[in-house]
C-alpha cells in the first residue's frame, strides 16, 4: 500500500521540477529570440551598406538597399513588442523562486516534509505564481518603450 503523503511529496518535487525547467527553456527561447532580432538586424544594416554603396553605380540596386534596410526597423519594432528581454528576466526571476522552494524542500525537510510543511510550500508556491502573474500583467501591460509609457484611464468609482 502506497503511502499518500509520500506520493503527495513526489507529486510536489515532479511539479516544481517541471515548473523550473519550463522556465528555464522558455528563458532560453526568449533570449535566442532577442538575440536573433538583434543580430538580424545588425545584418540588414551591413547588408543595407553594401548595398546601397554598390547602388550608387547600379541604380537597380537602391530598391534592394531600402528594403534591406528596412529590415532593422521590423526588427526594433518587433523586439519592442514581443517583451523578448523582459520575458527572459521573469523567467529567470521565476525559476529560481521555484528552485528557492525546491532547495527548501529537499534540504531544509530533507524531502520528506509532514503534511503541514508540504502544505506550507504549496501554499508558498502558490504565491510564487500569484506575485508573477501580477508581475507579467505589469510587464505586458506597458507599450513600447519607444513610445514611453501609455497610462490607462483611472477607473470609475462605483
Amino acid at each position: 500500500m502506497s503511502d499518500p503523503l509520500q506520493d503527495a511529496r513526489i507529486a510536489f518535487l515532479k511539479k516544481l521540477d517541471d515548473g523550473i525547467w519550463t522556465h528555464g527553456w522558455k528563458r532560453t527561447f526568449d533570449a535566442w529570440m532577442h538575440q536573433s532580432l538583434v543580430i538580424g538586424s545588425a545584418i540588414a544594416g551591413f547588408g543595407a551598406l553594401t548595398l546601397g554603396i554598390i547602388a550608387k553605380d547600379h541604380q537597380e540596386y537602391a530598391v534592394w538597399a531600402g528594403g534591406v534596410g528596412a529590415l532593422t526597423s521590423v526588427a526594433t519594432i518587433l523586439s519592442q513588442q514581443l517583451h523578448c528581454v523582459r520575458a527572459v528576466n521573469w523567467h529567470d526571476r521565476m525559476s529560481v523562486e521555484l528552485d528557492i522552494i525546491r532547495d527548501k524542500f529537499l534540504f531544509k525537510f530533507k524531502s520528506s516534509p509532514t503534511d503541514q510543511q508540504l502544505s506550507d510550500l504549496t501554499d508558498e508556491v502558490a504565491k510564487v505564481k500569484l506575485a508573477m502573474i501580477e508581475a507579467w500583467e505589469k510587464i505586458t501591460a506597458t507599450g513600447p518603450s519607444v513610445l514611453g509609457r501609455i497610462r490607462k484611464p483611472p477607473k470609475e468609482s462605483a
